[in-house]
């Protein structure tokens, strides 16, 4: 059971959703998708097993003309490999879901599955911005400092200065769309404030932002992340997503650990509320969900163990995205730098 795409009206952003991706797929997507479309004008495709998602679907109560059905063939998984999976599973949920943005059948894509996988399809189907030898991850971190943007979060393991430097353009276009700050200070994520702590691509980046036009204040620390002492960070993915998984282990932990602790002390709906908002500061990258910077496509990828109001929340993203022209605001901005 597929979809005739070439009736749906192009006046609404266009989104097409990895139905089988995440660790509760395909039944929390669909839930995200429908909890999404209630509040959202968008037309949204279901990419995957049409089968699979046509039984979850029946006697649900969703507009059907908002939500579609996209079938493929086959899921890749986080035992995969990122480029062997693409070549071997060229009908894969993620496959067909990323073509259709080349296809112009869809004008962004989100997806809960492998962020390698994920990042691999996007970049070779659809490419980079020129000047850029790879994109990356980021965006808002912990709740606790809401417009405080980092990249990168895990896709660039090793990085070079000027690597840093093409991500603190993207992350200032995204702070400017995303937070409304008009000229966002950035900062390089090290081991001191001072010009010369930090190691060797730290040390030789702080020269090239010190020369260049951004809104550079410097080194930044650990502790200043949870300020917004900086809109901007940036730091190798090895930093970023040991940072990341961090926060995130802290928030589970602190849950359980206030649940456990305070049962007998409050009312129950009040702990509940009480630790969840304590999860929720802790786990921001998980509620927001954030783009491939760099990929000449809408692509957002949120956590494998993301549930419906996750799903919902990176679709409205992807939305978003689609709203502001970060694309186009992107491109621009690095042709600024560039040239």
């Amino acid at each position: 059971m597929g979809t005739d795409l070439s009736n749906i009206s192009n006046r609404v952003p266009r989104i097409a959703i990895d139905a089988m991706g995440g660790d509760f797929a395909p039944e929390s997507i669909i839930d995200g998708a429908i909890e999404a479309s209630l509040n959202l004008e968008a037309q949204l495709f279901l990419v995957g097993d049409s089968a699979a998602i046509s039984r979850y679907l029946k006697g649900r109560d969703y507009d059907e003309q908002r939500i579609r059905i996209v079938d493929a063939k086959g899921r890749v998984g986080e035992t995969d490999h990122p480029i062997m999976a693409l070549k071997k599973k060229p009908d894969a949920s993620i496959v067909v879901a990323i073509n259709m943005i080349k296809q112009h059948k869809a004008d962004a894509v989100v997806s809960m599955g492998p962020t390698g996988a994920s990042m691999a399809c996007a970049s070779l189907t659809l490419g980079l911005f020129e000047g850029l030898e790879r994109p990356c991850v980021g965006g808002p971190f912990v709740g606790l400092s809401p417009n405080t943007a980092i990249l990168d979060l895990g896709s660039n393991i090793d990085c070079r200065p000027h690597q840093l430097f093409n991500f603190a353009v993207m992350g200032c276009v995204y702070a400017r769309k995303f937070f409304g700050i008009d000229n966002p200070k950035v900062g390089i994520l090290s081991v001191g404030a001072e010009p010369g702590k930090g190691n060797k691509l730290v040390r030789e980046a702080f020269q090239m932002f010190k020369e260049s036009n951004l809104n550079f204040i410097g080194n930044v620390e650990g502790m200043d992340l949870l300020s917004d002492k900086a809109n901007v960070v940036v730091c190798d993915g090895f930093v970023g997503n040991i940072l990341l998984k961090f926060t995130e282990a802290m928030g589970d932990s602190l849950y359980g650990f206030l649940k456990n602790r305070l049962s007998t002390k409050m009312d129950e709906n009040e702990l509940e509320d009480l630790a969840t908002t304590i999860w929720q500061l802790t786990n921001q990258s998980r509620m927001s969900s954030g783009p491939f910077f760099g990929v000449r496509g809408n692509v957002v990828v949120g956590h494998g163990s993301a549930k419906y109001e996750e799903v919902a929340a990176a679709i409205f993203t992807a939305n978003r995205c689609i709203e502001v022209d970060l694309l186009d605001s992107i491109s621009r901005e690095l042709n600024v730098f560039q040239s």
